[in-house]
């Protein structure tokens, strides 16, 4: 092995050591919340714990191999949840799909309008910022075409806090006891 061997490892280990930070961050993180059952913990933790290890040692970008691997894995999971059962229900439900479907784009347009005017964002990052979808696809989809991936992850996340932590437990509680 020579000099140029071992700092070509060197340098290899250095531009690895933020997506291993990040790593380690976000599953501290998720372990956390899962232990403190916090709904959707495994999610929100591994985000928090990735965010304060992004605060810590500002503005490390995942490797790109470790996007895709968590995208194969993201639509893997969404694919196993998809079955012939599930599939014969969503053509049952066609019309009304298609409809809310619609109603939801519309929503997202006049949204994506209203924050590129008022807020000057521009209109990729408003339309994948409002629309109907999971954070980290939409992250992910804001990161090809070249949106502001941290306004889509932002406000997704937002909206998704205000789901499990207003809306379940006000569900929960107008439902009364089980």
């Amino acid at each position: 092995m020579t000099a140029d061997d071992g700092a070509r490892g060197a340098g290899a280990v250095r531009r690895l050591l933020p997506t291993l930070r990040l790593l380690l961050g976000g599953s501290l993180g998720a372990a956390v919340a899962l232990l403190l059952q916090v709904p959707a913990g495994g999610i929100f933790g591994a985000v928090a714990g990735s965010a304060l290890v992004n605060i810590r040692w500002s503005g490390h970008r995942p490797a790109r191999w470790l996007s895709r691997v968590g995208l194969l894995l993201l639509g893997c999971v969404a694919g196993a949840r998809l079955d012939g059962g599930s599939l014969a229900a969503l053509a049952n439900l066609a019309l009304p799909v298609l409809i809310g479907i619609l109603v939801l784009l519309a929503v997202d347009v006049g949204l994506a309008l209203l924050l590129s005017r008022r807020f000057d964002i521009d209109l990729r990052t408003g339309l994948l910022a409002c629309s109907p979808g999971g954070f980290s696809e939409m992250a992910a989809v804001a990161t090809e075409v070249g949106a502001r991936a941290e306004v889509v992850v932002a406000v997704h996340l937002a909206r998704i806090a205000a789901v499990v932590l207003v809306v379940m437990p006000l569900l929960i509680w107008f439902s009364g006891p089980a």
